[in-house]
């Protein structure tokens, strides 16, 4: 089970509006910042754009997880933004991302740690079931009570 100083009921947010990465990812720093994960806010979004840069992290059937691994993040965290409507994410699938599972991760013992969360999420969203489920979910309880499950391993 998820850490709760990783991630909590309030690490969701459902029904955004975004329309652009640019938005996400302000949003996604804000909240990093506001709730102690990071200390830049700045640092941590060009974070998000970097990773970007590297290769896209939006998967398949509209659920990406962005991150940002910089020196300013000293603590993880996980943020959930469940979008309503799709943004162009340059997806695997070519369709659009409207579910993120953000990671804030922080550069000491990045590498571990880093492929230890991101391995974790990404293996759970192999499995049909819970992709559906966590797609289909419409409350923050909904979505928390899935990820919650998710073992860093």
């Amino acid at each position: 089970m998820i850490d709760k100083s990783i991630f909590n009921i309030n690490s969701i947010i459902i029904d955004t509006d975004f329309s652009t990465q640019e938005q996400v990812f302000s949003h996604l720093s804000k909240y990093f910042v506001k709730n102690s994960y990071c200390t830049n806010y700045e640092e941590i979004k060009v974070g998000f754009f970097e990773r970007e840069k590297e290769g896209s992290t939006a998967f398949t059937d509209g659920i990406g997880i962005p991150h940002s691994k910089v020196n300013s993040i000293i603590q993880p965290g996980i943020y959930v933004i469940k979008n309503k409507n799709g943004i162009n994410w340059d997806s695997l699938d070519g369709k659009e991302t409207n579910f993120f599972i953000a990671l804030a991760i922080p550069n000491l013992d990045s590498n571990t740690l880093h492929l230890k969360m991101l391995s974790s999420v990404a293996r759970k969203l192999v499995d049909k079931e819970f992709k559906k489920n966590i797609l289909n979910a419409k409350t923050k309880e909904e979505i928390f009570e899935l990820l919650s499950l998710i073992e860093i391993i």
